[in-house]
């Protein structure tokens, strides 16, 4: 089961709220997902490039990278992991904000649709929108790749 655990906020100079954290507790473990004004619905550090590979019932895993750009569309493309197939599916479309911090992608066709937003990753949620709790919740992150190191 997971759990908010708690949340800060924390004050700029103008008394504006900067930054939230949000514990969410597993069976086994804590994810804190930082929840900057700036990676939020108004901020632009959203918009980027997420790659990763996630779970896959009948495969080794699914090859995903998702690009959000500012006018809310994305493109995304996966990849099975399975022996002898290199197909790749790739489409696009639109995105819509469900709260601050999560998005909806239209249209998908192969992955659950919902992400939660966070500090250089996106969180892919469940199919009934809920974070993934356990020892596979850290498989749902894919981590921003366009950032100059």
């Amino acid at each position: 089961m997971s759990a908010c655990t708690g949340s800060d906020k924390k004050t700029d100079a103008s008394g504006a709220d900067s930054l939230s954290t949000m514990k969410l507790a597993t069976d086994s473990n804590i994810i804190t997902a930082a929840i900057d004004s700036t990676n939020s619905q108004n901020g632009p550090a959203w918009m980027g490039t997420y790659e990763g590979v996630l779970p896959c019932d009948d495969c080794a895993g699914l090859v995903v990278k998702i690009m959000l750009h500012a006018d809310s569309s994305y493109m995304a493309t996966i990849r099975h992991l399975r022996p002898k197939e290199n197909k790749e599916d790739s489409w696009s479309g639109k995105f819509k904000w469900i709260n601050e911090s999560t998005i909806q992608l239209e249209g998908v066709r192969t992955i659950a649709p919902k992400y939660i937003i966070a500090e250089n990753k996106i969180i892919q949620l469940d199919v009934n929108g809920k974070q993934v709790e356990g020892e596979l919740a850290n498989k749902y992150i894919l981590n921003r790749t366009d950032i100059k190191k």
